[in-house]
């Protein structure tokens, strides 16, 4: 059996030197027929590399067999036995009866009364933290409430001050309008009469002649004058007075608007006053109250200390 593994070893190996050498065969082969590099170029220097594989793939099998041993079995070793030391001395034995030396109910009550106790003003402090901190959310809430109310006031003061500002303006270019066009109308007035005076005093002594004689006669200037003229000026006379009564009452609109403002700005400040020093009122009742409940704990832990 053994000659026969050195001979299949033998084989193995001759046949894989054979396989390496007809490898290097085909390689110098194909490195004989590449076609040479060409000459370097001026101020280049060619430089060999090495373009061949690092790794070399190994395609024999290596020699494989199977070997089989047995080894004898160890024995356990038996436990080491338990050390017991020699007795010495001698034995003596008594008898407590019970309630001798403790006495569970007389000696626990005193202990459940201060755990029973303890627990008891605990929970009614928690209780009563618990039930001021909901106060004071709900006074927190209340608070919110009222200063989006007071806000939502101011918000609409202030836009009636803008609309009011808005409608001072308005009626101020309506004013200035209304001046312009009164200036204009007097203007018009005032040449039409210069006219009418100048062309009255021009031809007086002909119109005078002709209406003596009789022979000029115009019925409807005659009506223009003595009608539509009166009911003209009266008219105007009429709006002059209406303009001047309007322009009264947007100078008394304009007067009692500047003095509800006044007031306006005036109880908005009072009231900004007012929740300015009802915070810091809230602001200081919290921090007593926290002050308070410190000092509450503290007394309590002062106290349960001097129970233990």
């Amino acid at each position: 059996m053994t000659n026969s593994l050195k001979r299949e070893q033998d084989a193995i190996k001759s046949e894989t030197e054979r396989r390496i050498q007809t490898e290097r065969l085909k390689k110098r082969a194909t490195s004989g027929n590449r076609s040479s590099t060409p000459p370097p170029v001026e101020g280049r220097v060619h430089m060999d590399i090495q373009t061949d594989d690092f790794l070399e793939e190994l395609t024999d099998r290596p020699v494989e067999m199977d070997a089989e041993t047995q080894t004898q079995p160890f024995m356990d070793q038996p436990s080491s036995p338990l050390f017991v030391p020699a007795k010495t001395g001698q034995d003596v034995e008594t008898q407590i009866e019970p309630d001798d030396l403790f006495d569970f109910d007389l000696e626990v009550e005193p202990i459940l009364e201060v755990l029973v106790g303890k627990t008891i003003h605990v929970s009614m402090l928690e209780l009563m933290q618990e039930e001021e901190l909901e106060a004071i959310q709900r006074q927190q809430d209340e608070f919110e409430q009222i200063r989006n109310i007071e806000l939502a006031e101011v918000q609409r003061l202030e836009a009636d001050a803008r609309r009011k500002a808005q409608e001072k303006e308005r009626r101020l270019t309506q004013e200035k309008e209304r001046q312009a066009e009164k200036i204009e109308l007097e203007e018009k007035i005032a040449a039409r009469s210069f006219a009418q005076q100048y062309l009255s005093s021009l031809h007086t002594g002909v119109f005078d002649s002709l209406q003596e004689e009789g022979f000029f006669y115009d019925p409807v200037k005659k009506e223009v004058e003595e009608v539509f003229m009166e009911e003209m000026l009266g008219g105007y006379k009429q709006r002059a007075d209406l303009y001047s009564a309007a322009q009264l009452m947007a100078e008394e609109l304009l007067n009692i608007a500047k003095r509800k403002a006044r007031e306006f700005e005036v109880k908005a400040v009072a009231l900004r006053q007012e929740r300015e020093a009802v915070e810091r009122e809230r602001l200081r009742v919290i921090k007593e109250e926290e002050a308070r409940l410190a000092a509450e704990a503290a007394k309590a832990a002062a106290e349960a200390e001097a129970e233990e």
